[in-house]
């Protein structure tokens, strides 16, 4: 239902660069909460300060969504993968060369019992495999078209393979 917050999008498409970061959607929604939560906590402070719990919390939430901040840029022409991820302006950036990069992978994530897919329904995730360290995570969606373009797009500038493994599902999914 919320799988397309946080969601990574395609912003620039070159023969040089690609740059790929958070859906616009991401900040609104954060921000409409912050908005939506500020009388609720005027009230439940008025009341008690007990109450003010639940929608401080929302609005919490809606602060660290508003902040959020993810971007990667592929450039060709410097050869590296520039990250930059961040949250309540606290931020961490890394430099990989395009080098240590493998594969870009789509694969099928399986799904889980009813509460677990609320928060994690079964769909498909898109990573960098890396030839040296961790893989670096980019997306999951319900469908994989909304991964493909993006990955297809990463393999083409960075000259990697493109891994796409849509049977890994579990078997009650038939």
């Amino acid at each position: 239902m919320f799988d397309w917050l946080g969601s990574i999008k395609l912003h620039e498409r070159s023969s040089a660069r690609v740059v790929l970061s958070l859906a616009r959607g991401t900040r609104l929604v954060g921000w409409a909460l912050v908005v939506g939560s500020l009388p609720l906590v005027y009230i439940a402070w008025s009341l008690s300060t007990w109450l003010l719990l639940v929608p401080g919390l929302i609005a919490a939430l809606g602060l660290m969504l508003a902040t959020l901040q993810r971007v990667f840029v592929f450039d060709r022409e410097a050869g590296v993968l520039e990250i930059e991820q961040g949250v309540l302006g606290w931020r961490q950036r890394a430099t990989i060369p395009l080098f240590h990069l493998r594969a870009v992978v789509i694969v099928a994530r399986e799904r889980r019992g009813l509460i677990a897919s609320l928060f994690a329904p079964g769909g498909y995730l898109a990573y960098l495999d890396r030839r040296v360290g961790e893989a670096i995570y980019l997306d999951e969606s319900r469908r994989c078209a909304a991964l493909l373009p993006m990955a297809e797009a990463i393999a083409d500038l960075a000259e990697l393979r493109l891994e796409y493994d849509a049977m890994s599902r579990v078997a009650g999914d038939h």
